[in-house]
């Protein structure tokens, strides 16, 4: 009697501890950080982040250095009436160089100041501008 009370014992006792390690236990998921992307980011918040001294270097430096962006914001400057004069006068003194015409337009802080705002208040360049910057 000891040996089958041992036996129903034993066998309860494993098949308890088999149906317990089958069981499925759900497993936690990581909860994932999405980074918003640039496309993710308003437009207002671009504006915001755009007004910072680090980025406004970061776009001086692209208005200098990418043609897209360079010749887009002189020819705005042209056809705008408050700055045309000076950006002509400055084309005729540089006619080979868009470079040399920027850099002029950048040491003048009336003509940058146009330029950025011209940048910050156009939806597709500011997102194109920012993505170049990596904002």
């Amino acid at each position: 009697m000891k040996k089958v009370l041992s036996f129903l014992s034993i066998a309860c006792f494993i098949g308890f501890t088999s149906t317990v390690s089958a069981q499925s236990l759900p497993i936690p998921k990581k909860p994932t950080v999405k980074t918003p992307s640039i496309s993710d980011v308003s437009t207002a918040q671009m504006q915001t982040l755009f007004d910072t001294p680090k980025t406004q270097e970061k776009v001086k430096d692209q208005l200098l250095n990418n043609p897209d962006i360079r010749d887009e914001t002189i020819d705005f400057l042209k056809k705008n009436p408050e700055t045309t004069k000076q950006v002509t006068d400055a084309i005729k003194k540089n006619p080979t160089s868009k470079k040399k015409v920027m850099d002029f337009i950048l040491k003048n802080p009336e003509l940058t100041k146009k330029a950025m705002d011209y940048i910050k208040n156009n939806p597709e360049l500011l997102q194109k501008v920012m993505s170049l910057v990596g904002m």
